[in-house]
């Protein structure tokens, strides 16, 4: 039953953070159509750079679901726990998924130059 529980929520978060597009997402990535793009360099790096974009706006959100568990948990040992593990292990995500982008860009620019 916890897993469904699971699943469900990251469905709903995920969909939300597929619906949102921030300007800095439309200032740093160039969404002209990859089938133009004849290097598979570019086509793998600019995905890369939209999954993990995808992927951040999630962990953010669900960050943010957690706070909100932990503050409405009002005195429940139990689920202040559960808020406080999922915020932890929300932001080993987070740090993760800044250093997989920081990695992508050294490497596009090791290559590139």
């Amino acid at each position: 039953m916890e897993l469904n529980k699971k699943i469900y929520f990251s469905l709903i978060v995920f969909a939300i953070s597929i619906a949102q597009e921030t300007n800095a997402t439309l200032s740093t990535f160039d969404f002209t159509s990859p089938i133009e793009k004849t290097d598979v360099k570019i086509i793998l790096t600019d995905f890369l750079k939209w999954l993990l974009t995808v992927v951040g706006s999630f962990a953010f959100l669900a960050l943010i679901i957690a706070g909100i568990s932990y503050m409405t948990s009002m005195g429940n040992v139990e689920k202040a726990k559960k808020a406080k593990k999922s915020v932890l292990w929300i932001i080993g995500g987070l740090v993760l998924i800044l250093l997989s982008y920081s990695i992508l860009v050294v490497l596009d620019s090791i290559f590139t130059g």
